[in-house]
C-alpha cells in the first residue's frame, strides 16, 4: 500500500503530527482486512511492517538529527490509538517499537550511532523478562547461554535490547540493557495468545554473546530520566523517566481496540432482530445505555491518557523535568483508563448475542485484545493505585519500577 512516503534521500522521514494522524488513519481498514491473517501468523505480516515503514510513522519517536519526526508523547497517543482500531496486535507492536526508540534514543551517542548511523530505518526490540547474569570480559560483558521472554516485534526487528543482572562486587546486581544485533541471537517460536496474538511476542536465545560497554544502558538512567542520550537528544521526549510516561505506550492501544470493539458493535446492532418477537434491538433502553456507558468509558480512558501524555511533556518545557506528582498520576490514570476500556469492551460483548463468538467476528478478537492489555504488569490496576495512594500518605513516591 502506498500512502505517500516522507523518506527523501538524505535519510529524512519527518512528519508534522497532522501527517502522521492521517498516515494512521488511511491505514486502519488496511490493518483491520489483515487482522485475522496477522493473529494466524502470529507476528505482522511482511506487507504491514513494510506499510508502516514506508509511512515513517516507526520514526516518530527518533530523534530529529537521525532523521526522525521527534513527536511530542500526546502524538504518539493518538497514532498509536488510530492504528490500534485497525489491529490491537498492529497496534500493540507498533506502540512498542516506538517506544523502543525512545530507549535507544537514551543510550549513549556510540549506541546511537551504531543503531542509526548506517540504518535511520533501524528498529529495536526489547526483553524485561527471564535472562542470566552476564560475565565481565575486556570491554564488555559475555552471556554464556540465557533465553528471555516477550520480545514484542522481534521478527521485524534490527536489533534486541536485553534486561540483564550485572553482578557487583557489592551490593545488589546493576540491572542493565544489553544492546544486540538481531542476527546474534535466536528467536524462540514460542508466542501463543489468545490475546495480542500477532504481536510475535516470542522468547529470544543468546548464547555466547559480548556486548560492548557502550551498548548497555542502566534501568536506573531510564527511571530517572539520565540516560546519556538525554545530553545529546534535547527534546523533550528525552528527559521523561520511564515509570509514568512508558505506560502511554502500552495503555493507548487499550483505547483504539475498545473503539473499534464499540464500531463493530454498533455495526451489527443496528441490523439486529430479537429472535422471539422480531422486535429491533437498536430500540431496546438497556442496549441503548449499555452503548452510551462503553462510549463514556472509551472517552474518558482517552482525555485521561491524553492528560498525563500533556502534562509530562509540559513540565518539561516548564520546569525541565516531569514533576514527581504529575508521574504518580500519570501511572494512577493510565492503569485506571485501561480498566475503563476493559468495562467498556466487556458491557458490549456480553449484550451482543452469541454470534459474537464465532471467530469470524471482529468483536471477539477485540475482547481478547483489550483483557491482553490489560495483562501488561504495567497496567495492574492495583499496583498502580496502590502507588498513587502511597504517595497520597507520604509513605514513599509513587514511582517505584513494578
Amino acid at each position: 500500500m502506498v500512502i505517500g512516503s516522507a523518506t527523501m534521500a538524505n535519510g529524512s522521514a519527518t512528519l508534522t503530527p497532522a501527517e502522521a494522524t492521517a498516515r494512521a488513519q488511511a491505514l486502519i481498514p488496511v490493518l483491520a482486512e489483515r487482522a485475522a491473517k496477522t493473529e494466524a501468523l502470529r507476528r505482522l505480516p511482511d506487507e504491514t511492517f513494510a506499510d508502516l515503514a514506508e509511512s515513517a510513522l516507526m520514526r516518530i519517536t527518533q530523534p530529529r538529527r537521525f532523521g526522525g519526526s521527534e513527536l511530542a508523547l500526546a502524538d504518539a497517543f493518538d497514532v498509536i490509538d488510530l492504528l490500534s482500531q485497525g489491529c490491537g496486535s498492529t497496534g500493540w507492536t507498533y506502540s512498542l517499537i516506538i517506544a523502543h526508540a525512545w530507549f535507544v534514543a537514551l543510550f549513549g551517542e556510540q549506541a546511537q550511532q551504531d543503531v542509526w548511523g548506517p540504518n535511520p530505518d533501524a528498529t529495536m526490540s526489547t526483553c524485561f523478562s527471564g535472562g542470566v547474569p552476564p560475565d565481565a570480559v575486556d570491554g564488555g560483558l559475555h552471556i554464556r547461554d540465557g533465553r528471555w521472554r516477550f520480545s514484542t516485534g522481534v521478527h521485524h526487528a534490527d536489533w534486541v535490547a536485553l534486561l540483564a543482572p550485572v553482578p557487583q562486587q557489592d551490593g545488589p546486581p546493576d540491572m542493565r540493557f544489553l544492546l544486540i544485533p538481531k542476527e546474534e541471537i535466536e528467536v524462540v517460536e514460542d508466542w501463543r495468545s489468545a490475546g495480542l496474538a500477532g504481536t510475535g511476542s516470542c522468547s529470544v536465545q543468546a548464547t555466547d554473546v559480548v556486548v560492548p560497554h557502550h551498548r548497555t544502558l542502566r534501568l536506573h538512567d531510564l527511571l530517572n530520566a539520565t540516560g546519556p542520550g538525554s545530553e545529546v537528544n534535547d527534546g523533550a521526549m528525552y528527559k521523561l523517566p520511564l515509570v509514568g510516561p512508558w505506560q502511554v505506550f502500552l495503555t493507548a492501544p487499550a483505547v483504539g481496540i475498545a473503539r473499534a470493539a464499540m464500531d463493530t458493535w454498533i455495526v451489527r446492532t443496528k441490523s439486529r432482530l430479537r429472535p422471539a418477537t422480531g422486535a429491533s434491538r437498536p430500540g431496546d433502553p438497556i442496549t441503548l445505555a449499555r452503548l452510551g456507558g462503553a462510549a463514556a468509558r472509551i472517552d474518558a480512558a482517552e482525555t485521561l491518557i491524553r492528560r498525563g501524555a500533556e502534562s509530562v511533556t509540559s513540565d518539561v518545557l516548564a520546569l525541565g523535568a516531569a514533576a514527581p506528582e504529575t508521574l504518580a498520576r500519570c501511572r494512577r490514570d493510565n492503569a485506571f483508563s485501561v480498566r475503563l476500556c476493559v468495562e467498556a469492551v466487556e458491557d458490549l460483548f456480553l449484550a451482543a448475542g452469541a454470534s459474537m463468538l464465532d471467530e469470524s467476528s471482529p468483536l471477539q478478537r477485540h475482547w481478547r485484545d483489550v483483557h491482553a492489555v490489560a495483562q501488561h504488569v504495567a497496567n495492574s490496576l492495583d499496583m498502580n493505585l496502590r502507588a498513587w495512594g502511597e504517595r497520597a500518605l507520604g509513605l514513599n513516591d509513587g514511582l517505584r519500577f513494578g
